[in-house]
């Protein structure tokens, strides 16, 4: 009996809402065709935060932040304010893949439900899923995503670099254009989709496997840029955003039907984003914020989050994330352990009760243990907020206005990510981007 087969496809940022309009107005026959197959498109949430970093990692590892240890694109060495970008090799947790070959070095709640489960080692093809850079070995071909400055240390083995050097495969497209030379960055964007197609269905068609996942990045980079042109008929871009979504319904769709020939209808066939989307209607600056009611004082003869200056208790990093600053993790740390528990409820209180032309902008602020669970949460983040709809929580230092706007037009929502699967395979409860790799798994190796 052959080994069950899994193709999951990410659309990153493709949001539940949007993509249930846009099959309702005919711009998506692919999706729509699915759907009547005997699949379900359910509402799904994403991580918290809600960053893409974040996120993925929580899909691919099957686990809470608090486990695999990735809480953004950016945190502070320990015990300084210097910047660090945390890669693959900081996630504390195995992925997927690492699980279906039958061991890995690392352990979590997921590897420990499916221990001794593994009778074969699986092969996998992974390709563009963010936070997967630097390539680490596997069973089967890796690409990453972003953040990925170098193809080559990319990817693993070197004959798949090879091959997408070859082809012209495009890791990720030059987002600063969008705001520069819109028409430069649709023409990089439709070529990126077309080349990342071209390779999937190269690996599809000419590799063994097992489990496949490909992602999609490009819908995430329109929609930071042109998230108002979605639904807005008169936008000078409408068109340009539906004609995109057209180009990944086709996309999709071939993905789906040489799946199905491939697994005469048996495999599991997914879709899902990390997040959903909405369009800002204010960029709000946390450290701002924490300026005007004293919890932040900066010096800004120095960089960055080295501007941090004695008297600080809190500062703010992205996109939604704050830090105490205690006595003894920081070089100018203020607060107390005794203080601590004081400070944090005044900071929610605040938080709760910031507004903009009377409308709450935070709908909650969560501390660290309502959230996470596990060996990594000494490096979580002390509070999270949670933004209504429209209101983009930044860590930028040097905002003079607490409410401000960008070239960004789209933001982030933790209750908008979707997931497409079959309706016998889906939960009655409603699903968490967490749930996804125990679903794989289960049909990989059985529950």
């Amino acid at each position: 009996m052959s080994t069950p087969k899994t193709l999951v496809i990410g659309i990153d940022g493709a949001p539940y809402t949007l993509l249930s309009e846009y099959m309702e107005r005919g711009y998506l026959p692919n999706f729509k065709r699915i759907l009547g197959s005997g699949f379900n498109l359910a509402q799904m949430d994403a991580s918290i935060p809600d960053v893409s970093s974040t996120s993925w990692t929580s899909f691919m590892t099957g686990v809470n932040p608090g486990e695999h240890g990735i809480y953004g694109f950016m945190e502070l060495k320990y015990g300084t304010y210097k910047m660090s970008f945390p890669n693959f090799m900081d996630v504390q947790a195995p992925s997927i893949w690492d699980i279906t070959g039958g061991k890995s070095e690392k352990g979590s709640t997921l590897f420990d439900r499916y221990r001794g489960k593994v009778d074969k080692t699986l092969r996998s093809i992974v390709l563009n899923i963010p936070q997967t850079f630097p390539a680490m070995p596997l069973n089967g071909i890796l690409t990453a995503g972003f953040v990925c400055p170098d193809l080559k240390k990319g990817t693993y083995p070197e004959s798949a670099y090879d091959y997408l050097k070859s082809m012209g495969y495009i890791p990720d497209v030059d987002a600063n254009r969008a705001a520069t030379d819109p028409e430069g960055f649709f023409r990089e964007a439709f070529l990126a989709l077309e080349k990342r197609a071209e390779a999937y269905e190269h690996f599809l068609n000419n590799e063994s496997w097992e489990l496949f996942i490909g992602v999609i990045t490009e819908t995430d980079r329109l929609h930071h840029f042109f998230f108002d042109a979605a639904l807005d008929g008169s936008h000078r871009y409408h068109e340009t955003f539906v004609s995109f979504y057209r180009k990944m319904d086709e996309v999709v769709g071939r993905l789906f039907d040489r799946f199905m020939e491939i697994t005469s209808g048996a495999g599991l066939f997914m879709t899902m984003s990390d997040h959903g989307f909405t369009v800002i209607e204010k960029e709000v600056y946390l450290n701002t914020w924490l300026k005007e009611n004293g919890y932040l004082n900066l010096n800004p003869s120095r960089e960055f989050f080295e501007q941090i200056d004695s008297g600080s208790k809190a500062f703010a990093m992205d996109p939604s994330r704050i830090y105490i600053n205690v006595e003894g993790r920081y070089p100018l740390g203020s607060v107390s352990d005794n203080d601590k528990r004081q400070v944090i409820e005044g900071l929610k209180k605040g938080l709760e009760n910031i507004t903009y032309n009377g409308r709450p902008v935070i709908k909650a602020v969560y501390g660290k243990d309502a959230l996470y669970k596990g060996r990594a949460t000494d490096k979580a983040p002390d509070l999270v907020c949670i933004a209504h709809d429209g209101f983009d929580l930044k860590g930028n230092l040097k905002k003079q206005d607490v409410f401000g706007t960008s070239h960004f037009r789209g933001m982030h929502t933790r209750h908008d990510a979707h997931c497409i699967m079959p309706a016998a395979a889906a939960p009655s409860e409603r699903l968490h981007i967490e749930n996804l790799a125990d679903i794989i798994l289960a049909h990989l190796i059985g529950g």
